[in-house]
């Protein structure tokens, strides 16, 4: 299980290489959603787009809850900074509103 482990994608494989390692799933927050793709980190640290295989019903319930938990995390964070910049566009407004309420300042002139 990984997050954003797509810092060395590798899209091109040779069918006869043999490769140790792990099915993974890369998760990533976009502006449309939470996205998953299933890949395969290699020991060298190579990350293939391949399926992800489960070998047996434990280790695939097990992945999925990682995952399950992986998910929530990215939308909690992206609940959290969509918090933050409503926040900061409140802040902005009423700060608007008592620059307009304040009257005029003495740097302004009458003319």
């Amino acid at each position: 299980m990984t997050d954003k482990a797509d810092k060395h994608l590798d899209t091109s494989t040779d069918v006869s290489e043999q490769i140790q390692g792990r099915s993974i799933f890369i998760v990533e927050t976009t502006s449309s959603g939470v996205s998953v793709k299933t890949a395969f980190m290699a020991e060298d640290g190579r990350v293939l787009l391949l399926p992800a295989i489960f070998p047996t019903q434990e280790y695939a319930l097990s992945q999925i809850e990682e995952l399950r938990n992986v998910v929530i995390k990215h939308f909690a964070q992206a609940a959290q900074v969509g918090a933050q910049v409503i926040a900061q566009a409140n802040q902005a407004t009423l700060q608007a509103l008592d620059d307009n309420l304040a009257g005029p300042s003495p740097e302004d002139t009458i003319q």
